[in-house]
C-alpha cells in the first residue's frame, strides 16, 4: 500500500486510466468483430460502414495511448485489405 500522498494519487490515477483503457480496447474489439462478421456475411456496404467506425476508434486510441500508433496502423491496414478483397469478390 502506498504511504505518501503522491503515491496514493498515482494509484488513483492508474486505476482510472486502467479502466478507461480497458473500456476503449473492449469497444475496439467489439467493433472489429462486427466488421469481420459483415465481411464474412459478404455484406460489403455494412462492412464499409463498420470499417469507418473501427478505423475512427483505432485512431483515437492510438492518439490517447491505449494502443501504439503502429499497432493501430497495422490493424487498419489488414482491415482495408479484407474489405478490398470482399469488394472484389462481390463485384
Amino acid at each position: 500500500m502506498p504511504h505518501s500522498l503522491s503515491a496514493k494519487k498515482r494509484t488513483r490515477q492508474n486505476l482510472r486510466r486502467r479502466q478507461h483503457n480497458r473500456t476503449t480496447k473492449s469497444r475496439i474489439r467489439t467493433a472489429h468483430k462486427r466488421f469481420l462478421d459483415a465481411v464474412d456475411a459478404k455484406d460489403v456496404s455494412t462492412a464499409r460502414d463498420r470499417f469507418c467506425v473501427v478505423e475512427r476508434l483505432l485512431h483515437r486510441a492510438a492518439n490517447n495511448g491505449p494502443i501504439h500508433r503502429n499497432a493501430a496502423a497495422r490493424h487498419i491496414s489488414r482491415m482495408q485489405k479484407r474489405l478490398a478483397e470482399a469488394e472484389a469478390a462481390s463485384a
